[in-house]
């Protein structure tokens, strides 16, 4: 069975750019060596991975969410930190917006779930209302409701009618 070998599309763009006279002097190894050092590898993958781009009319946004196994050493981790640091005035305002989204959500999701519980919990006992469609007292009394104030009050009308 012959193996099937993934084309890197980090080492083509970098080997497109090369004058055909120089790439054919590389040997087999060098070629190798090259996908090594600049091609893309499995031990950059990560096991989540996430990539959106957003195409708008004027703008394109793209949004990376990554997470594994931290295995950079010490050291690069302080050289990184110094080249990208957290506190950006753009950082700043993306971490507050996707707060306040965050927190609205919560409370929203939060006050649902609540109100569905408590209305399972609360007895529903039923509250007296005047009907405004009976306006005369013989019509009230023949329905079985009592006439008050020149209103017709139902003493059994359900909240969950």
């Amino acid at each position: 069975m012959k193996k099937v070998q993934k084309n890197d599309p980090i080492f083509e763009q970098l080997f497109a750019q090369i004058s055909p006279e120089i790439k054919d002097t590389f040997t087999g190894d060098q070629i190798k060596s090259i996908k090594m050092a600049f091609g893309s590898n499995n031990i950059t993958s990560h096991p989540v991975e996430l990539r959106v781009s957003v195409p708008t009319s004027e703008l394109r946004f793209y949004l990376v969410f990554l997470a594994g196994l931290e295995r950079r050493s010490l050291q690069r981790l302080r050289d990184e930190k110094s080249l990208h640091p957290l506190w950006t005035p753009s950082n700043i305002i993306f971490l507050i917006g996707f707060l306040i989204v965050l927190l609205a959500s919560s409370y929203a999701t939060f006050f649902f779930i609540l109100s569905s519980v408590t209305s399972t919990f609360t007895p529903t006992s039923p509250y007296p209302t005047s009907i405004p469609w009976i306006d005369n007292q013989s019509e009230c009394r023949h329905t079985n409701r009592t006439w008050r104030d020149g209103k017709c009050w139902d003493s059994e009308h359900s909240p969950m009618f």
